[in-house]
């Protein structure tokens, strides 16, 4: 660290890109994009909160010649704390919506939906060399979604209207990823890491699911950190994801 002072003080970006199919949407692809920002504070040594702020974009076609897209937004708390030597846990509750566009063969029509969802995530690390960490995680990502009354209308004037609903997810997932750095002779860190995976979706769309993950992070190991990473996912139903995420972070 160069005996340089560590500022409380955290602002951070990050943007997801991903692409996605299911079985039931013909082998046709979905895509979707998030971006989120946020800004923390650290309490004390073993405490940290912050708000965040998050936008999506997704398309999801299907093989009845009919395309769901979707634009929606999450804000709201978060917090870490670290329980002992190298545990930690992080929690935030989130609230947010989205304003939804069908277009199918014969029937258009727009929705809108409120949402939110709390995620909590209990993580250790434990250093297996002077340079190698291996972080193994459990988490649980509760998700309620309302879709409000809508209709939907042809070219010949015909409407027809349809009844919201609610949907409700609960994922629990376990996982590790480990990770070894590098001290480069411009004396910047440059880190590798691998992770992966698996868990269970209870409620609506119940099903088992896994990922696996590789990214690099670059950092100067003071004040700021560049990090990019691809996975790939795959759910019980079929439904696979391929995406990349990239993300900077920055001390004051």
């Amino acid at each position: 660290m160069g005996g340089a002072a560590m500022s409380p003080f955290n602002i951070w970006i990050d943007g997801t890109v991903a692409v996605h199919k299911r079985d039931e949407n013909g082998g046709r692809w979905g895509t979707f994009g998030l971006i989120s920002a946020g800004a923390d504070y650290l309490l004390a040594e073993k405490a940290l909160i912050g708000l965040s702020f998050h936008f999506d974009r997704m398309t999801d076609p299907t093989d009845a010649d009919a395309e769901l897209t979707g634009n929606g937004w999450l804000a709201g708390p978060y917090a870490s704390f670290e329980l002992g030597s190298g545990v930690f846990l992080d929690t935030s509750l989130l609230y947010g919506g989205s304003w939804n566009d069908v277009d199918t063969e014969y029937f258009d029509g727009s929705f809108d939906t409120r949402r939110m969802m709390w995620d909590t995530k209990l993580q250790g690390q434990w250093q297996l060399g002077d340079a190698t960490v291996l972080t193994p995680a459990l988490r649980a990502v509760f998700l309620n979604e309302k879709v409000e009354d809508y209709s939907v209308s042809n070219g010949g004037g015909t409407k027809v209207d349809l009844q919201g609903f609610t949907q409700d997810q609960l994922r629990l997932s376990l996982g590790a990823e480990l990770e070894r750095a590098y001290r480069l002779e411009n004396g910047l860190l440059l880190t590798p890491r691998f992770g992966f995976t698996a868990g269970f979706a209870a409620l609506d769309n119940s099903g088992a699911f896994g990922t696996v993950s590789a990214g690099l992070n670059l950092s100067n190991a003071i004040n700021w950190d560049f990090d990019f990473s691809l996975l790939y996912g795959i759910e019980s139903e079929g439904e696979q994801t391929v995406g990349a995420k990239a993300g900077a972070h920055v001390r004051f």
